[in-house]
This record gives C-alpha cells, sequence and structure tokens, in this order.
C-alpha cells in the first residue's frame, strides 16, 4: 500500500484533529480580518475603502497559491501567510491605540493609511491561504471524512465574520469607535496564537511531497497520521472533462457565490442601510454559519451534483423573495432579514460546493494556484461591483444585479448536473483526472 492510500484509508487520530483545528482557525481568522473593512466602512463612507483591500485579496489568491505550490508546501507557506495577517492585526491595533490616547480621529490621513495598510496586510495573509487551505484539506483528510471536512473548516470563516460584527455590535454600545477596533485586532491576535500552537505540530501535505519526488520525507510524514486504516468504498465512476472545462465551471459558480455573499451579507448595509450595518452583517452570517454544519451532514446522503444544483436554485429562488419585496422592505425589515438569513444560507451552500469541487477537480501540481486562479474571476468583479454599485440609487436594481448573478451559478450548476460527475468518495487522483498525480 502507497502513502497516497495510507492517507486515504487512515483511521481519524489525533493528528487529523490538529489539521481540522488549524482549517477551522485558519477559516476563523480569514472571516475575522475581512469583515473589518465592510464593517467600518459607514464611518469612513470612501468606497477606495472597501476596494483597495479586495485588490490585495487578489494579489494575495495569486502570490501565496504559487509559492505553495512550486517552493514552500503547504505547512511552510502558512508559517508566511500567518506572519503577514499577524503584523497586519498589529497594525491595526496600533492605529486604534494612537487614536484613543492622543484622541486623533481614526479618519485623520495618517491614522487612516496606517489601519488601511494593517488590513491590506492582514487581507494578504488570510486571502492567500484560503487556496492552500483547501489543498491541504483534500490531500490530507481520509476519504471517509474528506468531503464533511471541506465544507465543516470553511464554514469557520462564517463563524468569524459572525464573532467579529457581535464584536462591533458591542463596542458600538461606547460609542468608540476606536475601541470597536481595537476589540477586533486583538480578537484577530489572540485567534492567532492558538493557530501559531497547532500548526508547528502540523505534518507537510504528503501528496505535495509525493507530487515533488520527496518519497522518503513523505513516508516519515505519513507515520503521523497512526498506523491504523480502513478500507473504505471508492467511487471511481467519472466522466472524462478537459481541465478548461472544470476550470469554467469552477470560475462561474465562484463568480456567482462569492459576489452575491459580500454584497448582501456585507455591502447593501453600507449602501442602503448604514446605520443597521452590523446587524445586517451578524444576521447573513447566523444564516450562513448555520447552513454551514447543515451543509456537512447533508453532503453525506446526497451527490454533489444534486447538491449543486440545490444550492444554485435555491439562491435564485430566495434573492428573488428579496428582490420582490425590497421596495417596501423599510416597512418590514424582519421579512427582510427573513429573506436574508435563508439566502446567506444557500449562499453557505453554495460556498460549500465550491469548496469541495475546487480542491478535488484540479491537478496536485498546481492545485493551490490553480484555486487561485479560479478566484482571479470573482474578486476582481467583486472590486468593480462594488465601485459601480456604489452608486446605484436603487435597492431595487443592486438586488436584480444579484439576481442576475445567482442565475449564472444556477445555470452552471444545470449544466454540471448533466455533462459533469460526483465526486463523494473519490480519489483525489480519480477526480482531478491527472494521472500523474500518484507515483506507485
Amino acid at each position: 500500500m502507497d502513502v497516497v492510500d495510507k492517507v486515504d484509508k487512515a483511521v481519524w487520530t489525533s493528528t487529523h484533529s490538529l489539521l481540522f483545528a488549524s482549517l477551522g482557525l485558519g477559516f476563523f481568522m480569514w472571516g475575522t480580518i475581512s469583515t473589518i473593512a465592510p464593517l467600518f466602512y459607514p464611518s469612513i463612507n470612501n468606497v477606495f475603502f472597501i476596494i483597495v483591500p479586495i485588490i490585495a485579496t487578489l494579489a494575495g489568491n495569486l502570490v501565496f497559491p504559487l509559492i505553495s505550490d512550486k517552493l514552500y508546501g503547504r505547512k511552510k507557506t502558512f508559517m508566511i501567510t500567518m506572519s503577514m495577517y499577524g503584523i497586519g492585526a498589529g497594525v491595526i491595533a496600533t492605529s486604534a491605540i494612537i487614536s484613543q490616547v492622543t484622541g486623533i480621529p481614526i479618519t485623520s490621513t495618517p491614522l487612516l493609511l496606517t489601519l488601511t495598510t494593517g488590513i491590506v496586510l492582514g487581507v494578504l495573509g488570510v486571502e492567500g491561504e484560503v487556496p492552500v487551505m483547501l489543498s491541504y484539506a483534500a490531500e490530507m483528510m481520509p476519504l471517509k471524512k474528506r468531503d464533511q471536512v471541506l465544507i465543516l473548516a470553511p464554514n469557520f470563516d462564517n463563524v468569524g465574520a459572525m464573532i467579529a460584527s457581535a464584536v462591533v455590535m458591542v463596542s458600538f454600545l461606547f460609542n468608540n469607535t476606536t475601541l470597536e477596533l481595537l476589540s477586533l485586532s486583538l480578537t484577530a491576535l489572540a485567534g492567532l496564537i492558538f493557530l501559531i500552537v497547532v500548526r508547528l505540530r502540523l505534518p507537510e501535505s504528503i501528496r505535495w511531497l509525493y507530487n515533488k519526488g520527496l518519497r522518503e520525507k513523505a513516508e516519515k510524514e505519513v507515520t503521523k497520521l497512526g498506523n491504523r486504516i480502513q478500507e473504505v468504498p471508492e467511487n471511481r465512476d467519472i466522466r472524462g472533462l478537459s481541465l478548461i472545462s472544470r476550470y469554467w465551471f469552477l470560475v462561474a459558480i465562484a463568480v456567482s457565490q462569492y459576489l452575491t455573499y459580500g454584497l448582501m451579507a456585507f455591502y447593501i448595509g453600507d449602501f442602503y442601510f448604514p446605520n443597521l450595518e452590523n446587524l445586517i452583517v451578524f444576521v447573513a452570517n447566523v444564516g450562513a454559519s448555520a447552513a454551514g454544519f447543515l451543509a456537512g451532514l447533508m453532503i453525506g446522503k446526497m451527490k454533489s451534483r444534486k447538491f449543486s444544483l440545490f444550492s444554485f436554485v435555491g439562491g435564485t429562488v430566495t434573492i428573488l423573495g428579496i428582490l420582490f419585496t425590497i421596495d417596501t422592505v423599510s416597512k418590514n425589515m424582519d421579512l427582510f432579514y427573513t429573506l436574508l438569513l435563508l439566502n446567506m444560507a444557500f449562499s453557505e451552500f453554495g460556498w460549500a460546493v465550491r469548496t469541495i469541487y475546487e480542491p478535488l477537480i484540479l491537478p496536485t501540481n498546481n492545485r493551490a494556484f490553480l484555486i487561485g486562479l479560479v478566484r482571479v474571476f470573482p474578486i476582481t468583479l467583486s472590486s468593480i461591483s462594488v465601485y459601480f454599485t456604489s452608486y446605484l440609487n436603487s435597492p431595487f436594481l443592486y438586488v436584480a444585479y444579484n439576481t442576475a448573478l445567482w442565475a449564472i451559478g444556477a445555470v452552471a450548476a444545470l449544466t454540471w448536473y448533466f455533462k459533469g460527475y460526483d465526486v463523494n468518495m473519490t480519489p483525489v487522483e480519480v477526480a482531478s483526472q491527472n494521472k500523474v498525480d500518484r507515483i506507485n
């Protein structure tokens, strides 16, 4: 039995628990840090304050995955990205402390530039490690639990965003913006300390080592997963599809899910309900967080193609509910919150579809970079969308744009249902259709 089989058939051990904790904490940091700019936009009221971090997101998704694939592997790249958002959180905290001690407004040019720099550094780190974390999970988790981990671990992004918005709402009671910033940055730094402790004990990705020809190192690292194995039923019945076909499917669902989540969870409040921004972010991420745990159960009982179709059609239906009622939303915010919660639940299902398919149908030798390359389209379109929708005076047109985006995902999911394949219980080498991934 080769080491890749040992990874797929390993019985869950304390090392796997550490792997899951590392992924969950990493995604929690992503949710916390990436939420700072949208939460504070109403105080800044400059659209570039939320566009600059999106540009940093694009850079992070291309640079660090490439480093991971070609040079340092998964574990060492984690150390680099953690340093980035550790420094970023420190800079954010410093800007808040200076403002608090000196009385200089955080919106003054020097402190605003310092704050923005901290946010950019933080976003570079957390965004850069997302494709690496997804790759690591796909390459290292036992086949029996892999799909659930690929859903549950990224869901901590929503948990992080939910907690960040809750921290800001509590801090808001003191009517002190710098206190809110300080609370968020300290929350991020506390999470980072736990993350460092966990990740220092992680093994390197066995598949990445094998792909690089480092067989002795792979044999040594796989012992950290324990010696017990179990036979599992494998699905090897897939359709042959070109890499470009798989790539464009991933791009379509990414554009649909990424843009609609950001525009509805973060920016609709910024642009139309600034006094309710924190509550809107909180409600949206409560829905997404709860749905993430539900999706982890559903994927074990539903084939991935059906789950994909259910997610994006459901998202389209629920956004239509918001579209038809948005013009009267100011008279019934409870209805809006209910529909938003449901829509964000389907958004999380769509995110679960992405976190399963992205690392499994892309080849190991370029997996993290290609995941980042998939994200180039939604991230670029997100910055453009945020800029132009900030000038829309009509919430109806804003939601109509989101409806069109959901429809793109629904069409892609329907096409994949008939022309694609399921990846449940499918070894990475089979799902990625790259025979050179496994060296026997």
